[in-house]
């Protein structure tokens, strides 16, 4: 049997779904191995023996190339190793620079999103409840109180990140990403738009994935649904193009479900 990666990636994050999506994209089948914060990041320390750096998911376990530690190279190692006979580069080059500048943007939302998220969870228990994982959720009142903990974890873990976003940084971002894929010049080929290039790249898809902090994507009893931000909900009516442009890019090439990982 052949070996395939392995994708250690947490249900919610919002970074995991970026490696999934490039690796969908490119048809590379691979193995998910759940990750859940606090208590599993002493196991995965342990497997890469590293004690100093800040551990994030997802994390990827290469048959051949090693380990991977960002979403952005587990796309860029997905491109290397497309088995879709019809795909497009996600990273082309030449484009290097404006994909990466994308990417930097799609993580200010990004940021901001975990943060506002974390905040909101942690003052509505209702919503906490819904978000306890399923391997917590036998334990009841306990799995809430774990869960609560998490959420305090990765407030505090992350705070360095968040102090470097805010909500007219989000906007911004925004702003300019519809402006782009209203231009002549976002129009492909494909009869789609683009951001970068008038062809689909690794920048659509970090974009796609940001305006889940607006929007959230799919059926809401997904397992990897992600609760709406009610500070960003306002918003929704002036980015409905970039929603709609975002629904029609998941519907093309990341099909949600109830399924999902």
């Amino acid at each position: 049997m052949a070996v395939v990666p392995e994708l250690v990636s947490l249900r919610i994050s919002a970074w995991s779904l970026k490696a999934r999506f490039a690796l969908k994209y490119h048809c590379i089948k691979y193995r998910t191995t759940p990750y859940l914060p606090v208590f599993g990041e002493l196991k995965l320390r342990l497997r890469l023996w590293e004690w100093r750096r800040k551990l994030t998911v997802p994390i990827m376990f290469t048959p051949k190339d090693g380990v991977l530690v960002q979403s952005y190279d587990i796309a860029q190692w997905a491109d290397r190793h497309s088995a879709r006979p019809d795909a497009v580069q996600l990273f082309p080059e030449g484009k290097e620079v404006q994909i990466a500048s994308w990417n930097a943007k799609s993580d200010a939302v990004l940021f901001f999103g975990r943060s506002a998220l974390v905040e909101s969870l942690l003052s509505d228990p209702a919503a906490l409840r819904q978000q306890i994982p399923p391997g917590l959720r036998w334990l009841g009142l306990l799995g809430t109180a774990l869960t609560a903990a998490i959420a305090r974890w990765l407030r505090d873990k992350y705070r360095e990140e968040s102090s470097r976003t805010s909500l007219t940084r989000v906007l911004d971002v925004f702003r300019e990403a519809q402006a782009v894929l209203r231009g002549p010049g976002a129009l492909g080929p494909d009869g789609e738009r683009h951001l970068v290039g008038g062809a689909l790249s690794y920048a659509d898809i970090a974009m796609a994935v940001a305006v889940q902090a607006l929007k959230p994507f799919g059926p809401s009893s997904a397992a990897s649904a992600r609760p709406p931000l009610k500070v960003l909900q306002p918003y929704q009516a002036e980015f409905a193009d970039l929603i709609a442009w975002r629904d029609a890019l998941f519907a093309k090439y990341f099909p949600t479900d109830t399924k999902s990982d």
